[in-house]
């Protein structure tokens, strides 16, 4: 091969890549921007330059701060749920990891995972539905009177989060399993000859070492949660009652693809890419100092 197409190979190597990144992720994000700063519906030939108004508008508009703030809420439930609950999953199946059945029980915990938020909505509509739904019935099985479920505006938030974590908490499950099964069994002997137990093991031995699994976890469950949830509010509720359940980016999905207001939905994006940012900044400056590599 001749010295110049020789040294070309590394550009044409990376070269499909960085195109893809180019065009798929920051030709959206400038898009959005600009798009954020005028008011255009896509479909006429009108463009009219706006500034922050676009802005000012969706921070007047009582769906986006009611969006902003079950947003928050769904954060605050469902964060550490899916870093503490499915860390607890890990450690039980990992302390039967001999058991014949342990890839039926880690079968069964991930399949939640796989299933299409369409089949887990319609599923679950069917066990929360008011009048004849499953929970209904075993409800009034033990005297206690019917519950509206995702129809009633003071459950139908948790009711979403408990749909989101039955279909993503798996995911970490396995990567805990994963991180478990990496430590070195001669700790384990070591502690337990100088009469460490299991509660002191785990939390003086295994979890300090598994701190790089806890980090990126606890990285990635935020944008899980941002992204998971959207599928399951279209399914389950559709941001009702009365935007009760709703989210940043659902709304932002109506209001570009269902209201076509593409500028109000752009300054909605460029919102959700700062705070995505600065939070993602804040974790690796907080807690990436406390990761022990070994």
């Amino acid at each position: 091969m001749p010295f110049r197409l020789r040294s070309l190979a590394p550009y044409l190597f990376v070269g499909p890549a960085v195109f893809s990144v180019a065009i798929f992720l920051y030709g959206p994000l400038i898009a959005s921007m600009l798009l954020s700063v005028v008011d255009w519906n896509l479909l006429s030939a009108d463009i009219r330059f706006v500034g922050v108004d676009n802005y000012a508008s969706i921070f007047d508009n009582s769906d986006f701060r009611m969006a902003a703030w079950n947003t928050l809420l769904y954060c605050v439930v469902l964060i550490p749920a899916e870093i503490v609950i499915p860390l607890i999953f890990a450690v039980m199946l990992h302390s039967v990891r001999k058991n014949p059945l342990q890839g039926l029980y880690r079968g069964s915990l991930f399949l939640p995972t796989i299933v299409a938020y369409s089949v887990a909505g319609v599923a679950w509509s069917w066990l929360f539905n008011p009048v004849n739904g499953l929970f209904n019935e075993v409800l009034g099985h033990f005297g206690f009177p019917p519950s509206r479920w995702h129809t009633d505006p003071n459950l139908a938030l948790l009711c979403v989060s408990l749909v989101t974590f039955w279909k993503t908490f798996g995911l970490n499950m396995l990567l805990w399993l994963a991180a478990l099964a990496n430590l070195p069994h001669q700790l384990r002997e070591a502690s337990e000859l100088d009469g460490a137990g299991l509660t002191r093991h785990f939390f003086d031995i295994s979890l300090p070492l598994m701190t790089p699994t806890a980090f990126f976890i606890s990285v990635t469950t935020f944008f899980h949660v941002l992204d998971d949830i959207v599928g399951v509010i279209d399914v389950l509720t559709h941001g009702g009652p009365a935007g009760r359940s709703s989210s940043l980016l659902y709304f932002l999905w109506q209001q570009g693809l269902l209201f076509f207001q593409f500028g109000p939905a752009s300054a909605v994006a460029v919102i959700i890419i700062i705070l995505v940012l600065a939070i993602t900044w804040l974790q690796f400056r907080v807690s990436e100092k406390r990761v022990h590599y070994r």
